[in-house]
């Protein structure tokens, strides 16, 4: 299956060396982006966002773009389930 498409997260080019998740519907995803839309910002993770805290407007890194935030995301998310946090 090929790796090639454009990531409906960041709408960047997914490239064969890029680990890459398909969706059953077609399109293809960096895999730290699809990832991003099920565990959410880094603010998520941090508990910073609205989700946890009444008016935040916490959300991605407004200094990295989509598809860095969602790598940022993915890392932060990794580091907390080797400390088994939750």
């Amino acid at each position: 299956m090929s790796d090639s498409g454009v990531c409906p997260w960041c709408n960047e080019p997914v490239l064969p060396p890029d680990r890459a998740f398909h969706y059953a519907n077609g399109p293809v995803a960096h895999w730290p982006c699809a990832l991003r839309q099920v565990i959410g910002s880094v603010a998520h993770l941090e508990r910073r966002c609205a989700c946890y805290v009444d008016g935040a407007t916490e959300g991605d890194p407004p200094h990295l773009s989509t598809r860095d935030a969602a790598l940022a995301a993915l890392k932060l998310w990794e580091a907390q389930k080797g400390r088994g946090e939750e």
